[in-house]
């Protein structure tokens, strides 16, 4: 019989892989954050139950309803991103750019109690699918829907609707985050996380 997930475990495991990944700086620090959490996801899929919800997720390419929601990064996945949109061409990068200077001008029209509701496209959604998808932050990764119906009424701002989450995907990723920003704390970095928007906002300036 397998042991209880932990999420405490995944925390202080991502903390320590974090703290590693420092030496090659802060996108390093990002991606061993994530290569905890995907390992752990990838164990817990041995159990029967786990591999049933991930396999029934309803997410796929095209399917950005959640895609629509506030994020919160910390600085170790904004430079993750920042070498990602490094690489784009200089036409998407322009698109992109386009679509976040939209997004902070709708948001800075709205309190900040709104922006959640507000149901503002994340700028890195580009015909359905995120343009960086192999970068996305930890936030993004832990979000495994069980019905996209669901997530489409709830975009569509029906008052009862709501994301069906894995949770078990959800708790995995959220935790890995937590260790990710307990490590840059600990090295004297600001852990305090950012919205994605506004990270955008510097790496398109």
């Amino acid at each position: 019989m397998s042991e209880p997930l932990r999420f405490g475990d995944i925390q202080q495991r991502a903390c320590i892989a974090a703290t590693h990944g420092l030496g090659k700086g802060l996108a390093a620090a990002a991606r061993a954050a994530i290569a905890v959490a995907d390992t752990v996801m990838a164990e817990a899929s041995a159990q029967p139950h786990v591999a049933e919800a991930v396999a029934g997720a309803a997410c796929g390419k095209g399917c950005g309803w959640c895609c629509h929601q506030v994020v919160g990064i910390t600085a170790a996945e904004e430079d993750l991103l920042a070498e990602a949109f490094a690489a784009m061409p200089d036409d998407a990068r322009r698109r992109l750019k386009a679509r976040q200077t939209a997004a902070e001008v709708r948001l800075s029209q709205l309190s900040a109690d709104k922006w959640q509701t507000a149901r503002v496209p994340c700028p890195l959604l580009e015909d359905g699918a995120c343009i960086l998808h192999a970068a996305r932050p930890l936030p993004c990764r832990a979000v495994l829907s069980a019905d996209a119906d669901a997530c489409r009424r709830w975009r569509e701002g029906e008052e009862e609707a709501r994301i069906p989450l894995v949770a078990i995907q959800r708790g995995v990723y959220s935790h890995a985050q937590a260790g990710l920003a307990q490590a840059l704390g600990m090295a004297g970095i600001p852990a305090q996380p950012v919205s994605l928007v506004e990270a955008l906002s510097l790496m398109a300036d």
